[in-house]
């Protein structure tokens, strides 16, 4: 049965105070859903663990995400470099080059705005949190192809993440993207 806790918090570190203790206090992740709220951002976030059994394989994926408000136009994907997409990329497939030297070496970036790409992904704590995590995706796409579908905001990993410090990382780096993409309305403060 799929239990999708709620948090919610003032600050980043209140609500992961509150996410730490509760993670930390399950006997098991195969199965975790959590809502967490700071302000007027939300962040989803699952952990599934499938052991498999008999002939089957099991799977780990860890995805955080967001909706972002206002619709906005850009859209990105940053992916693993590996050799299935080093083959797309002799078939055509375009690979952004932002100029951080480490995020083009490690990641296959698409893009329909480089630089405001550039821009959303200029800060150096930004680059480390993406380059811990190589085998990551990070991509803010429309979540259908319907007309009016949201926009979301999207990390994912297949690999369970469990580690309270690893998860609080990830969330930080999608709530600043946020933040820049959909600043926080007049009044409220944006941490």
């Amino acid at each position: 049965m799929e239990i999708t806790r709620m948090f919610s918090a003032d600050s980043e570190s209140a609500l992961w105070e509150q996410v730490a203790a509760d993670i930390t206090r399950q006997p098991n992740l195969y199965d975790y859903r959590a809502e967490l709220c700071q302000q007027h951002y939300c962040v989803w976030l699952e952990i599934d663990i499938d052991l498999g059994g008999g002939f089957e394989g099991g799977y780990e994926i860890t995805t955080l995400r967001a909706e972002v408000p206002g619709r906005p136009a850009l859209h990105f994907a940053l992916h693993e470099q590996d050799w299935i997409h080093e083959i797309g990329k002799l078939l055509g497939l375009e690979d952004v080059q932002l100029g951080y030297a480490e995020l083009d070496k490690t990641f296959i970036i698409t893009t329909n705005d480089p630089n405001a790409l550039r821009q959303l992904l200029a800060e150096p704590d930004v680059h480390a949190i993406l380059l811990r995590h190589p085998a990551g995706r990070l991509a803010l796409a429309p979540a259908s192809a319907e007309a009016n579908a949201p926009v979301v905001l999207t990390f994912s990993e297949e690999r369970a993440l469990l580690e309270p410090e690893q998860l609080r990382e990830i969330y930080h780096l999608l709530l600043r993207i946020l933040q820049q993409l959909a600043p926080a309305p007049f009044g409220l403060p944006s941490n």
